[in-house]
């Protein structure tokens, strides 16, 4: 025989009955945490974007007040930092009262400082850009005018002062290296110059100039250095170069300017070079003397016939 008891049955019912309000009032409270943390989540992005685009305002108005002090009025006018600086140092505590309360507020005024100071910074980069290219430009120009200075302007050689003053580095160069670097000098005429400016002109002299430069320049080495000193009167400063070595250029360079400077223009001039050769003694030997034995032997080169080289016979001690 069954017995009921509705005791127990009852106490296994009310359980279901009395979580039904608590299953409720959690999904309730669930739904509500989700409908609201969006908003809770934006306000504090905005806040954040706020705050992160005020930061980059104050540090475009740093950068700007530390280009005005090295740069002053040349690159950032006052005028034109100043307000854009006062801006954002008076925007930085109503963002600060703001954010809280109204954030899309605050997100608007950051950002809209933050990009004037992006557009002041664009503006200071192109003043920067055109003043060192202005500056490159101007170092250019410098550099070239310098070049010119020194350069003969028929020939493109070296200009007797310019000449001089390699000479003079070349010898301080090799006096201070160990061991003491040689250096030797020739000088050369082109034979019977006057006699081809005076028979077919001078603008076929000055075609024969250019001409026995350029032969001479492509027979020399990189650190070789060609001079006019002046007329028909041509130098080399041969560094690292002992007399005998100087003798094989020059005999080198009178045969080019013998064979490929035959014909200048339209005019056979069959051109030759007297050559003189001279080392640098060291020690008592100034450049002058240095410069006058080879000028000597190059007068001796033409005094024995012409087209020749001739060395002057002093040589270093112990060489």
């Amino acid at each position: 025989m069954l017995v009921s008891t509705p005791g127990v049955a009852e106490s296994k019912a009310m359980p279901a009955s009395r979580s039904l309000p608590a299953l409720l009032s959690r999904g309730a409270a669930v739904v509500g945490l989700t409908a609201c943390a969006p908003a809770w989540a934006g306000a504090a992005s905005v806040a954040v974007a706020a705050w992160f685009s005020l930061g980059g305002a104050l540090a475009l108005a740093a950068a700007l007040l530390v280009c005005w002090s090295v740069l002053r009025e040349r690159v950032v006018p006052r005028s034109a930092w100043q307000p854009f600086a006062l801006t954002a140092a008076v925007l930085a505590p109503a963002v600060a009262f703001s954010v809280g309360r109204w954030p899309l507020l605050a997100l608007g005024l950051s950002v809209a400082v933050l990009v004037w100071g992006l557009a002041l910074l664009r503006g200071l980069s192109g003043r920067m850009r055109h003043l060192l290219e202005d500056h490159d430009h101007a170092r250019a120009a410098a550099t070239q005018a310098k070049k010119d200075s020194e350069r003969d302007a028929l020939t493109g050689a070296l200009n007797r002062a310019a000449w001089r003053a390699r000479l003079e580095q070349m010898v301080n160069d090799g006096n201070s290296a160990t061991p003491v670097r040689p250096l030797s000098v020739l000088f050369f005429h082109i034979d019977l110059f006057k006699l081809v400016n005076d028979s077919l002109g001078h603008g076929v002299g000055d075609d024969c100039l250019r001409a026995v430069s350029a032969t001479v320049a492509a027979e020399l080495r990189g650190g070789d250095v060609l001079g006019r000193m002046g007329g028909e009167e041509f130098a080399v400063a041969l560094p690292g170069a002992k007399r005998i070595h100087a003798i094989a250029v020059a005999e080198r360079i009178r045969m080019a300017v013998q064979g490929h400077c035959r014909t200048v223009g339209e005019e056979v001039v069959e051109l030759t070079v007297s050559i003189g050769a001279a080392e640098y003694l060291g020690g008592e030997d100034s450049l002058d003397i240095l410069v006058d034995r080879a000028d000597r032997a190059m007068y001796n080169a033409k005094d024995s016939g012409r087209n020749m080289v001739v060395a002057d016979a002093t040589v270093p001690g112990g060489a």
